[in-house]
C-alpha cells in the first residue's frame, strides 16, 4: 500500500532530524497524519498520502485555520497528485530531504520567536 510506504519513509525521515512526532492519527486506509512540535506551543500536520487530492488540502487548511497547527504539509507518492497554492505546502515522497529542511527552517524561527 503506497499509503503506508509514504507514512514509513516521512517518519524515518523525520526521526533522523530528531523531530518529535506528538501523534499519528490514521485519518483513512489513504492517509495518515502526524502532528509535530516545531516549539513546546506551536504544532505543525504533516499528512501523508497516495495521491494529493483537494479534500486533502482543504482539511489540512481547515486545521489551520482552527488554530490547532501553525503549519501543513502534505506528502504524496504518486505524481498524478493535485499541486495547489495556498496555506498547505505539498512535498512528493521523493522529496522528504525538502521536507526536513522546512521543518528545520519552522522549528528555528518558532523556537526564536518563543
Amino acid at each position: 500500500m503506497v499509503t503506508a510506504n509514504v507514512a514509513c519513509a516521512a517518519e524515518a525521515n523525520l526521526a533522523q532530524v530528531g523531530a518529535s512526532i506528538l501523534a499519528r492519527v490514521y485519518e483513512s486506509e489513504h492517509a495518515t497524519d502526524f502532528a509535530i512540535a516545531l516549539s513546546p506551543k506551536r504544532l505543525a500536520v504533516i499528512r501523508c498520502v497516495e495521491s494529493a487530492t483537494e479534500e486533502h488540502h482543504t482539511a489540512l487548511a481547515t486545521m489551520l485555520t482552527e488554530g490547532d497547527f501553525v503549519w501543513a504539509g502534505l506528502v504524496y507518492g504518486e505524481r498524478d497528485g493535485v499541486e495547489t497554492a495556498g496555506l498547505v505546502e505539498t512535498f512528493h515522497v521523493s522529496e522528504l530531504d525538502s521536507l526536513v529542511a522546512r521543518l528545520q527552517e519552522l522549528r528555528e524561527a518558532f523556537g526564536e520567536a518563543g
